[in-house]
């Protein structure tokens, strides 16, 4: 998908549209490169847009997938919710990378920082805000991570002031800085 003008203003909608996906995954990748993750293993990776899916965005057998309308996009806007499509992207690709650099991710440093291993479906005791920083990030390891991923991206690798005190996002926020600095001597 070609790099188009930033956007990271909110789908209003419950659906999205095959613009809003190009609009969104241009600065994405941009993140990506400027931050280091961008490398020739995850050159292959294709963002598509599908007409519907039942459950949500999705990683799915190497590549991303962004339904015009799905699940979860309908349970946002019943709740009252909004995503950003750049938000969406930026958590998927946090699992493309978990993919394609297994040797960082299925790692006992992982395992300590974001308390136990990437592939664990075992749900973790629940949402505390000096851990987590989603509700959503508490329900597995794997969902923390690309939470953590997500809100790095978006924050442009700088740690937001009111998330230094908080030391466990700190050292999820480390180890996505220190897996930047892998990839880069790696490549």
């Amino acid at each position: 998908m070609p790099y188009q003008q930033r956007s990271t203003r909110r789908v209003r909608s419950h659906l999205i549209a095959y613009g809003d996906v190009c609009r969104a995954h241009g600065p994405v990748c941009g993140e990506l490169v400027k931050l280091g993750f961008w490398n020739r293993r995850i050159e292959a990776v294709q963002v598509y847009w599908v007409s519907s899916s039942y459950n949500c965005y999705g990683w799915y057998q190497g590549d991303i997938y962004i339904p015009a309308i799905s699940g979860a996009r309908l349970s946002d806007l019943v709740m009252g919710r909004q995503t950003r499509l750049t938000d969406v992207l930026r958590h998927e690709w946090a699992h493309a990378l978990a993919d394609y650099w297994p040797e960082l991710i299925q790692s006992k440093r992982f395992e300590r920082v974001f308390g136990g291993p990437y592939e664990s479906t075992a749900k973790v005791a629940g949402f505390d805000p000096a851990i987590h920083l989603t509700k959503y990030a508490s329900t597995s390891a794997c969902e923390d991570f690309a939470e953590v991923f997500h809100f790095y991206l978006r924050h442009k690798g700088r740690l937001p002031v009111r998330l230094a005190a908080k030391p466990s996002i700190v050292r999820k926020w480390e180890f996505i800085r220190w897996m930047a600095s892998r990839i880069a001597v790696i490549r």
